[in-house]
């Protein structure tokens, strides 16, 4: 019988590409649905992990979670559209830690409604928790992952930021936004030792989802995409995970600048 293990030598490699022991890793928005799935998989490839939220229940779960499993973990209430307590934050977390390595924005909200329609509350609400939370986390953690000259920024897009579909007009705006805003930070830090990549995931099965239909009373916008999905099923939290451990680790150490789509081949048709 011969021994499927990997050798030390491929174990290590493997290590080296995607383990992530010793590094410090933020998530917005890790109490729930994407999030919280990313700072599990983050916190098993060995980084310690920092949600980032203002559902403190819903994160004390998640970090109960992860150190049953052997991981380590904390919460800290953050509202990312205030500014000023995403700087706080950050300079909080550098002088706890010493280094930032790995912010995933993940943090984000939807609001289904015809564009005649649209309420100026949820377009601010959604501009501000989706781009602006994004922007300024980023902004404010990178600061500190230049000063050190190394970091990796994973912010969650969506397909909904490279095509269109009805009844989501501020969403698909704001995740519009969230690419060209990788881009531009990517751009400029390029040189810079911190890298900013995004993920654009299909229709996920999410809190995010399921409070967008129980909100809008239609199931315009999910049927329109599920009608013209090649894999006609929601995409799982933990589908996503692979994909955020790639961006985080050295392995992905010469990509920057780039939306990563994670949809079963939808944008492919």
């Amino acid at each position: 019988m011969t021994d499927a293990s990997p050798t030390p030598d491929v174990a290590g490699f493997l290590l080296g590409l995607f383990g992530l022991r010793g590094r410090v890793a933020v998530v917005t928005g890790g109490a729930s649905g994407l999030g919280a799935a990313f700072a599990k998989g983050l916190a098993q490839a060995g980084a310690h992990v920092v949600i980032a939220d203002i559902g403190a229940d819903l994160a004390g779960e998640v970090v109960d979670t992860i150190e049953q499993a052997g991981g380590t973990a904390e919460y800290w209430y953050v509202d990312v559209t205030d500014v000023k307590a995403v700087n706080v934050f950050a300079d909080l977390m550098e002088s706890n830690h010493g280094r930032l390595d790995v912010l995933v924005n993940s943090a984000g909200a939807a609001y289904r409604c015809p564009i005649e329609e649209f309420p100026e509350d949820a377009y601010d609400r959604i501009l501000a928790l989706n781009l602006k939370g994004t922007y300024f986390m980023s902004q404010a953690i990178g600061r500190k992952m230049l000063a050190a000259g190394t970091g990796s920024i994973i912010n969650i897009a969506s397909i909904g930021g490279l095509i269109a579909y009805p009844h989501s007009s501020a969403y698909l705006a704001s995740k519009g936004g969230v690419v060209q805003t990788t881009r531009s930070f990517a751009l400029e830090w390029a040189d810079r030792g911190v890298r900013v990549n995004a993920i654009a995931p299909g229709l996920c099965d999410t809190p995010i989802l399921t409070k967008a239909l129980a909100m809008s009373g239609s199931t315009t916008t999910t049927d329109f995409i599920q009608d013209r999905q090649i894999v006609r099923r929601l995409i799982q939290p933990d589908e996503l995970v692979g994909a955020v451990l790639f961006l985080a680790g050295d392995g992905s150490r010469k990509v920057t600048g780039h939306v990563l789509a994670v949809d079963d081949g939808y944008l492919v048709q």
